[in-house]
């Protein structure tokens, strides 16, 4: 619910948004705590889907 109030704040609710988390070392996570990035405002290369 959270995430999706910050999608409309931000204006990025329509034309859709992508959600990450990264767990551990080898997902790039540094600091041990739950936390997520909100990406939008391009498409992603067909690599990366």
């Amino acid at each position: 619910m959270a995430i999706n109030k910050i999608a409309k704040q931000e204006n990025i609710d329509k034309e859709g948004f992508r959600v990450i988390s990264n767990c551990g070392e080898n997902a790039g996570q540094t600091v041990k705590h739950l936390h997520f990035h909100i990406l939008a405002g391009e498409k992603l290369e067909p690599k990366m889907l």
